[in-house]
């Protein structure tokens, strides 16, 4: 009546990948914002552990690519430990039975026990694995939201989006994907527009099971979306001769935006939302080319591209 399904564990490696590619990002490109030679992130990557340095250069290496990809270092931290852990005891030779100093294991198991503990422990854990597959095709993902922690006013258009779900579940911010980290957590920082902004949180199941948390978040209309002191900004763009103005819209778009080599924002933008920067050059990437728009020194040059179309490092200099 079942058919069972192995069950996948993302590993290390897989999860760095998974995070570099939601950001549209090379090796070449995620070494030279981390300043981390590619060959260690590539065996990061592959989970070789061997072709890395000793583990206090690891640990900052997973530090700096955590603040990158905005995620909890010590997630990447713990299973790094757990890898390398496993990885050592791999290695170890095996211990000198033959050294008549050590004591000898006063139970030995014959051919016969190990095969009924093999099927006990088989038929265990069958038991229990058809168990959690059919409560979880019975029931929605969990899903809870941090912040916002519910619907009302703010008063700045920038904001975090911070909660939780089950592992190996997919989140969307307004059918936008969200990084999900292995422990089920997710943060994304948005920029709201001037007005009502709503917020749909959603979770999906490989069993394609739904759970949706809406938020109403209300910006004053004096809040402008991205905007700088007047002074500031006069001042950088006199410096510069440079004046980006990005405005999102009618759809959502996960952007990145680069100012003279610096980023000053990672996250999703909301239809309405917009941010203005200045600097000698503005590097932008998004994920959905065709709902954002650009004024260059206040000239209007239009879209980025098409709905949906992934761009990176789209550059405007002086």
């Amino acid at each position: 009546m079942f058919k069972t399904k192995p069950v996948r564990f993302s590993t290390l490696g897989e999860y760095l990948v998974s995070l570099r590619a939601h950001l549209g990002m090379s090796v070449t490109e995620i070494s030279k914002v981390a300043k981390i030679p590619p060959k260690y992130i590539t065996a990061l990557e592959d989970g070789d552990y061997a072709r890395l340095p000793a583990t206090v250069y690891v640990r900052g290496f997973l530090k700096t690519l955590a603040e990158i990809y905005r995620v909890e270092h010590k997630n990447l931290l713990a299973l790094y430990e757990q890898e390398k852990g496993l990885s050592d005891q791999l290695a170890t030779p095996a211990p000198d039975t033959a050294n008549p100093g050590r004591a000898m294991p006063r139970f030995i198991f014959s051919p016969r026990t190990l095969i009924a503990a093999s099927v006990i422990l088989l038929g265990l854990g069958s038991i229990g694995y058809l168990y959690l597959q059919i409560s979880s095709v019975r029931r929605p993902p969990l899903l809870e939201v941090f912040s916002p922690e519910g619907d009302g006013a703010v008063d700045s258009s920038f904001l975090a989006l911070d909660g939780r779900t089950e592992p190996g579940t997919n989140v969307y911010l307004n059918n936008q994907p969200v990084v999900v980290d292995a422990n089920g957590k997710f943060h994304e920082n948005l920029s709201l527009a001037p007005g009502m902004n709503q917020l749909v949180i959603t979770a999906t199941n490989k069993f394609d099971k739904h759970t949706i948390i809406t938020r109403q978040v209300l910006i004053p209309e004096k809040q402008i979306a991205g905007a700088q002191d007047n002074d500031t900004l006069t001042a950088s763009v006199e410096d510069s001769n440079l004046d980006l103005e990005i405005l999102v819209g009618p759809e959502t778009a996960w952007m990145s935006v680069e100012v003279d080599s610096q980023i000053v924002f990672t996250g999703t933008m909301l239809p309405g939302s917009a941010r203005r920067v200045s600097g000698q050059f503005v590097r932008l990437s998004t994920t959905n080319a065709g709902a954002v728009r650009v004024a260059l020194n206040g000239q209007d040059l239009g879209v980025l591209g098409k709905d949906g179309e992934t761009l990176r490092d789209v550059e405007f200099s002086k």
